[in-house]
């Protein structure tokens, strides 16, 4: 491809998908239900990855508070390079030990390129016009993976992922919700 069209592509998943920052207060209620319901370990082999990972918030909680393997892929250098600054900042900070932020691994890259078979967990925060072109990245995912939808629901998936909990989350009295899928193909 070439040059002039990669730019293109880069610019045009950027408007499609712009960064939409997963409350921090949902988190908490996220993993605490990644733990309850799907088997989330503590200080396990398990991997997760968050696809637009943005500022690194939902991969820097896992690993600080899971200690799991945590990968972001982001497609916006300047996201990535705040993830990496604030990752940086807790390590001479020395609020957290190195081990733990040695977990955390963040590249720039298209996520529609990434192969999702060795993860565990897949967190998406995505609008629904890009849920069409989601198909082929699920498709990689190992069965049983479990992924997590923040807000949105995935209507189009349901020859390959099977919805198994509705979390409800309140804020500002408004009701948002998030989507737990199992990969069942």
């Amino acid at each position: 491809m070439r040059r002039k069209e990669k730019n293109f592509w880069k610019l045009h998943s950027q408007l499609d998908l712009p960064f939409l920052e997963t409350d921090n207060g949902f988190l908490a209620e996220i993993f605490q239900t990644l733990e309850c319901k799907f088997g989330l370990e503590s200080n396990s082999g398990q991997k997760m990855i968050d696809l637009g990972a943005g500022n690194g918030n939902v991969i820097i909680y896992a690993a600080l508070n899971y200690n799991i393997k945590s990968y972001g892929i982001e497609i916006d250098i300047n996201l990535v390079n705040e993830a990496k600054l604030r990752i940086q900042s807790f390590k001479k900070s020395g609020t957290f030990k190195k081990r733990l932020l040695s977990k955390i691994k963040i590249k720039p890259g298209d996520f529609y390129l990434h192969n999702l078979k060795n993860y565990d967990f897949i967190f998406i925060y995505s609008l629904p016009t890009m849920h069409k072109y989601l198909n082929h990245i699920f498709a990689t995912a190992k069965e049983g993976a479990i992924i997590i939808s923040h807000k949105y629901k995935f209507d189009i998936f349901s020859s390959f992922l099977k919805l198994k909990y509705e979390l409800a989350h309140y804020k500002d009295k408004q009701l948002i919700f998030t989507f737990f899928y199992e990969k069942i193909l």
